[in-house]
């Protein structure tokens, strides 16, 4: 059963299945070991295809380092958050 942590405010909450929701936010982070065999994740799609908006944060990072001009660019991405990200590199190609 998944579980979550807010890093705002220290609550832990566990639901049956995953939340996607909650995945999305940046603000809660899933700490269950790797998913057991009813849960498996779908593999990591390919880096150099632009991820859906509501895909994970480190999704974003790696298609953005594809994208990025310069190793300046590229070591900023670390500090970008998810939306800044989007808006930077979510355009179409």
């Amino acid at each position: 059963m998944p579980k979550y942590q807010n890093s705002n405010t220290g609550d832990v909450v566990e639901y049956d299945e995953p939340r996607p929701r909650l995945e999305a936010l940046e603000n809660w982070t899933r700490l269950d070991p790797e998913p057991g065999p009813e849960q498996q994740l779908a593999p990591p799609a390919d880096p150099t295809e632009r991820p859906a908006k509501n895909a994970p944060k480190d999704a974003w990072q790696a298609y953005a380092r594809t994208r990025a001009q310069d190793s300046d660019e590229e070591a900023a991405i670390g500090d970008l958050t998810k939306d800044q990200l989007i808006e930077l590199y979510g355009g179409e190609n």
